[in-house]
Order: structure tokens, then sequence, then C-alpha cells
């Protein structure tokens, strides 16, 4: 199996993981990524305000988006 199939398979299983391990995990990941874009966009220059707001707006996005992206995966494994 390709490396990249094999890592999409193991980050969709971890986002279909309900697990209070999984959802701890997740929520760690979602604010070092949300961390590591502020810290790109300062280093970009960007107003201190853009920077102050884009962690939570990754946090609050990123979410969202696991959660719904393991719901449908349960769903059509069902």
């Amino acid at each position: 199996m390709n490396t990249i199939r094999k890592a999409s398979e193991s980050f969709v299983a971890w986002c279909a993981d309900g697990s209070p391990a999984a959802r701890l995990e997740r929520t760690i990941a979602q604010g070092v990524i949300g961390v590591a874009i502020g810290a790109l966009s300062e280093m970009a220059g960007a107003p201190e305000w853009v920077q102050m707001g884009v962690a939570p707006i990754i946090m609050a996005v990123l979410a969202p988006l696991q959660a719904q992206l393991g719901e449908s995966i349960e769903k059509s494994a069902r």
C-alpha cells in the first residue's frame, strides 16, 4: 500500500475514534496547528490582531471538520 494512502486512512480512523484519548489528541493537534499558523503569520508580518485571532479561528474550523469527517466515515462503515 502506498504511504500517502496509509497515512490518510490512519488520519480518517483517528478522526472517527470517539474515545476520550483521541478527542484529547485532536484538541492538542488543533492547538499546535493554530499556534504554528499564528507563528507563520507573525513571520509574514501580519498585523497583531490577525496573529491573535488565527489560532482560535483555526481551532474553530478544524474541530467541526474533523468531527464531520469522523461521523461520515462511521456512517459509511455501517
